[in-house]
């Protein structure tokens, strides 16, 4: 028998030797005892730790804390007793040891779901372990960073499920065993009955098994669901399947079916979000369930509640909306078509472009295989999007495409993830963020080098001037979740960096940057719950900061670029 088990799918259990755990003091101490054996992989600081789950406190408190949670937590799984011991401890650093005489639910339902084909024993045992949604009913309500990597885990894991459910009734529809394969369909749609490929293949399954008058009705009931809920009508593809069904056709078509993410039984990527971004509302999720940047979510909640039509594209769907530097000269908008609600299924993510003006929608790429796409960016002329991606496995990279879909091509490499990614104006520079240092290279991949590395520092949020000479960003301690931070400027040869500003920000606000048309002084953006402030401050680092009366759109460039002249 296995000392430790945790399982992490469903609501949080923990036994030794299998008997429930009982001696943990409070949920900080189950909290630090899953997000430690889900990230097993590497060993964890604990300044890191500290801020993961006591984000309010002093660092002094922090640490304090965290001592007697591991106190605790080591007691309840009698770590001393283990051999080898569960928790790896030294003065700086606590692991979970993959190698000890333990068994994590969700540990083993990736492992299972690694294979780029695994096995239909392999996807049954995967489904099998998954009792419910990651650490369902668990919350540490004081600590953001801890929800919102817990609230990550949950989409990624529930994005393999769907996929692996997908893969079952696929098998057992080819193999003729429709009953087999329609208790897998049921259950995908039980997870998300907003998916239209899902929908599909329990219509097809019904109807294939006898049970037409039932598919019919499936049809029917999706229909209502998303006029009531989304104000869509289902994707050309759904209602072609019902109309072939519907007319008693033979071969009933399985165009475009395909899971969830193609890819999606190895990890996604994703940019952490806060719950209360998540609780927004049913159709605001579309937006949200993507991972995007706060940034990201502030400027799509913005086109939201202007009633802004891209929410609902000609086909009916609803996309998650990327502004970048983010309208080209010719008024088009470059976004991110991850789960098209109603319609063909677009995953694995591919780039969309949508004219503002017009509504009209194209996708640019076909079929990128790439488990995550970001940061998104226009170049000036409105010809090329360069944007970050990894490749299963892989870490992050830069990447460009032409605007037609053509000539698409690696920019960065190396063994550091790059993001972050920002044009210049004139066309001639592309600043990105690599290990929290700036670089910058060249839109043909050329001249990559670090223009600027600070120590112990967080840098992020690059904007050009419109000039392009210079460079404003933000820069905070190493902690993501720290509260200070800095404005600065950097020449683009890397000269005279300075500060020009320091803040501190409240919990639930993005910090954004904006440079004035002239160049002459930088806005500094804080968006909230609680609402904007909008300061203005000059770029030499002189003179008082001001508060602005009204946030300009011209001065966000990933809203409306100051420099495209749209109207």
């Amino acid at each position: 028998m296995v000392r430790l088990s945790l399982s992490l799918l469903g609501p949080f259990q923990a036994a030794l030797d299998g008997e429930p755990i009982v001696a943990f003091e409070s949920n900080k101490v189950r909290a630090l005892l899953a997000y430690l054996a889900v990230e097993a992989d590497r060993p964890h600081s604990r300044e890191k730790l500290a801020g993961l789950l006591w984000p309010e406190r002093s660092d002094q408190d922090a640490s304090a804390n965290l001592r007697y949670a591991l106190s605790n937590l080591r007691a309840a799984i009698e770590n001393r007793a283990a051999s080898p011991p569960f928790l790896l401890v030294s003065r700086q650093t606590i692991q979970f040891d993959p190698a000890g005489d333990a068994w994590v639910d969700a540990t083993a339902f990736g492992e299972l779901l690694a294979s780029p084909a695994p096995s239909l024993s392999d996807l049954e045992q995967a489904v099998n372990l998954y009792g419910g949604e990651f650490l369902e009913g668990f919350f540490v309500g004081d600590s953001v960073a801890f929800e919102e990597w817990a609230l990550l885990k949950r989409e990624q894991l529930d994005r393999q499920m769907r996929s692996a459910l997908h893969h079952l009734a696929a098998m057992h529809e080819q193999r003729g065993e429709y009953e087999r394969a329609l208790s897998y369909a049921w259950r995908q749609v039980e997870l998300d009955p907003w998916q239209g490929q899902a929908r599909r293949q329990l219509m097809r399954l019904l109807a294939l098994s006898g049970q037409r008058a039932a598919a019919l009705a499936q049809y029917e009931a999706f229909r209502r669901a998303l006029a009531e809920e989304l104000g869509v009508e289902p994707g050309r593809a759904t209602t072609e399947l019902y109309e072939q069904i519907r007319d008693g056709k033979e071969g009933l078509d399985e165009r475009g079916d395909r899971p969830p993410v193609d890819e999606a039984l190895v990890n996604s990527v994703a940019v952490p979000l806060s719950p209360a971004q998540h609780r927004l509302s049913r159709r605001m999720k579309l937006a949200l369930a993507a991972g995007l940047t706060a940034l990201v979510v502030v400027a799509a909640i913005l086109l939201f509640v202007a009633g802004n039509t891209l929410f609902r594209s000609g086909t009916g769907a609803a996309s998650t909306l990327l502004p970048a530097p983010d309208m080209s000269v010719e008024g088009k908008l470059v976004f991110l078509c991850e789960e098209l609600y109603g319609d063909d299924s677009a995953s694995p993510p591919q780039i969309c472009v949508t004219d503002y003006r017009t509504g009209r929608r194209a996708q640019v790429t076909d079929d990128l295989k790439f488990d995550g796409i970001g940061c998104l960016a226009w170049s000036p002329d409105g010809q090329q999007i360069v944007f970050g991606a990894s490749l299963p496995g892989r870490t992050s990279r830069l990447y460009i495409v032409d605007a037609d879909g053509s000539g698409l091509r690696q920019l960065t490499g190396g063994e550091m993830p790059d993001t972050d990614s920002a044009w210049s104006p004139d066309g001639q520079w592309i600043v990105f963020t690599r290990m929290d240092d700036l670089w910058l290279v060249r839109p043909d991949g050329s001249e990559a080098h670090a223009l600027l590395a600070v120590s112990d520092s967080h840098l992020s949020r690059a904007v050009w001037s419109p000039d392009s000479r210079r460079i404003a960003f933000l820069q905070g301690p190493i902690e993501r979740n720290s509260l200070h931070g800095e404005v600065w400027v950097v020449n683009r040869d890397g000269t005279a960096p300075r500060q020009i500003y320091a803040f501190e920000r409240s919990e639930d606000e993005g910090v954004f940057l904006g440079w004035s048309p002239d160049g002459r002084h930088v806005g500094c953006f804080f968006l909230g719950s609680g609402g904007s402030t909008a300061l203005l401050i000059d770029a030499d680092g002189s003179g008082e900061v001001q508060v602005m009366e009204e946030v300009l759109e011209s001065w966000l460039p990933e809203y409306w670029p100051p420099w495209g002249g749209v109207e």
